[in-house]
């Protein structure tokens, strides 16, 4: 990663707006800005020369007033120096100034990657690793259940078990290299390989249920898939549009009108978002059409967190007995729902207590069947789970460093026990706050927009 160039991006949200940013970083980051500015007027001098504070310059292309902020390194965001432009939130000018500097700069100035400027703060120490996990949380949330977990994601209680855990092994490992070094010393005793592997089972089994307790809690913030299934022509099309509130989809009596599998985000009672999917009816396949539309379905329900299994009411001329292994071998919840129940003869017809009777033509059931799975939504989520959210990075971390400790179990020889040891303690020591290697930072700032 080439951390010798100036950076440079619109650090302002996308559109017009009565402000924009354009946000550098680097050793050379003022002197950069100030290529772009007019070099007679006093505020560019300052910049040039590095001056804290804000000061009035007025740009060269295009020529109009603007605002320069300068924080000089190392007590700026990125521990490098730091300036910005403020200027009026035009995306063109904005562009035409980073095209400028960049013109300007004589090689030493270049667009900043995604992430690249929360990648030089935790290099340079400014920002722990959590907080950067924090902003790539937020940005990549689609809920509001993502964003509250993002927003409540910390570090501490990793933090801590993890230097914990590393103790621990810190410990572990000075005793097996002292017995590799000191085996002359009679005053010197090594662990014994016994009580060795009982305290690194202990610790690895810590590691591997906060690896499992952080990927249940990622489970339940990611918005749920509920997909609608059952035979052609069972009121599948329909009863989706009775849930999400308005008409998304084509609505027929005629066989076969939902060729592809349709997605729309609904919001049920308690605020609880999922994504709504209507898939082609399931039957034996006869014209290649049907062959796609059958791989669509099958994939739509693999793919599915809750199924609601549609049958129309016994009573309506089109129904008929449906069964399906693909519904059998998924691993999702079942909701099993009687469509169309205001045909006419169904009134007195009771459905079993594990059916909910529906009729997206007068709205009979709808609520209740909004309810139901909202509830059973409900069930996916631990208590507390942003507790155990621990970001993608650390999680990897952890399991590198799990693994190791894994590897260490099934190694006499002294050398590569403390090779393993060393492995582990290197991982847990990047998820406690060392600063982490280029590939996993990688990882990490890849989701991040261009001026983070």
């Amino acid at each position: 990663m080439d951390n010798q160039s100036v950076i440079l991006a619109v650090a302002s949200p996308p559109g017009s707006a009565m402000r924009g940013i354009v946000r550098a970083s680097g050793n050379e980051a003022c002197r950069a800005l100030w290529n772009a500015m007019d070099p007679d007027c006093p505020g560019s001098m300052a910049v040039r020369a590095r001056v804290r504070g804000v000061h009035v310059v007025r740009l060269r292309d295009p020529s109009i007033p603007a605002l320069a902020m300068v924080m000089p390194g190392p007590a700026s965001a990125t521990g490098e120096d730091c300036a910005e432009i403020h200027t009026v939130g035009n995306p063109f000018v904005l562009e035409r100034i980073m095209t400028a500097v960049i013109a300007h700069s004589a090689g030493a100035a270049r667009r900043a990657h995604p992430g690249e400027f929360s990648v030089r703060a935790v290099l340079s120490g400014r920002m722990p690793i959590a907080s950067a996990e924090r902003i790539a949380a937020v940005i990549m949330a689609e809920t509001d259940a993502q964003l509250a977990a993002a927003s409540m994601l910390q570090a501490n209680t990793a933090e801590q078990s993890s230097a914990r855990d590393t103790d621990e092994i810190a410990t572990l490992l000075a005793l097996v290299e002292a017995g590799i070094d000191f085996t002359d010393q009679e005053d010197v005793v090594a662990i014994a390989r016994p009580a060795l592997e009982d305290r690194v089972r202990s610790v690895r089994d810590r590691i591997r249920a906060r690896c499992a307790m952080s990927a249940g809690a990622e489970s339940a913030q990611r918005a749920a898939r509920v997909v609608l299934t059952g035979a052609p022509n069972a009121g599948k099309s329909s009863l989706f549009n009775s849930l999400l509130q308005h008409t998304r989809v084509v609505e027929s009596a005629h066989r076969g009108t939902t060729r592809d599998a349709i997605e729309h985000a609904c919001l049920l009672p308690g605020g609880i978002e999922v994504i709504l999917v209507d898939a082609p009816g399931l039957d034996d396949a006869i014209h290649d059409v049907d062959v796609l539309m059958q791989a669509r379905a099958r994939d739509a329900i693999n793919r599915a967190d809750i199924i609601l299994v549609c049958q129309p009411s016994k009573h309506d001329p089109v129904a008929r007995a449906y069964e399906s292994p693909f519904i059998d071998g998924a691993h999702a919840l079942i909701l099993n729902v009687r469509t169309k129940c205001d045909t006419p003869g169904t009134a007195s017809t009771t459905a079993a207590a594990d059916v909910i009777s529906t009729s997206a033509h007068t709205g009979i059931g709808i609520a209740e069947l909004r309810v139901a799975i909202a509830r059973t939504i409900s069930t996916r989520a631990p208590r507390n789970a942003h507790e155990f959210t621990l970001g993608v990075a650390r999680v990897a971390l952890l399991q590198e460093a799990a693994d190791s400790l894994d590897d260490m179990l099934t190694i006499d020889a002294p050398e590569l026990v403390a090779a393993a040891l060393r492995t582990a303690l290197d991982r847990l020591g990047e998820v406690s706050g060392a600063i982490p290697p280029d590939d996993v930072l990688g990882r990490l700032f890849s989701s991040f927009c261009i001026g983070k």
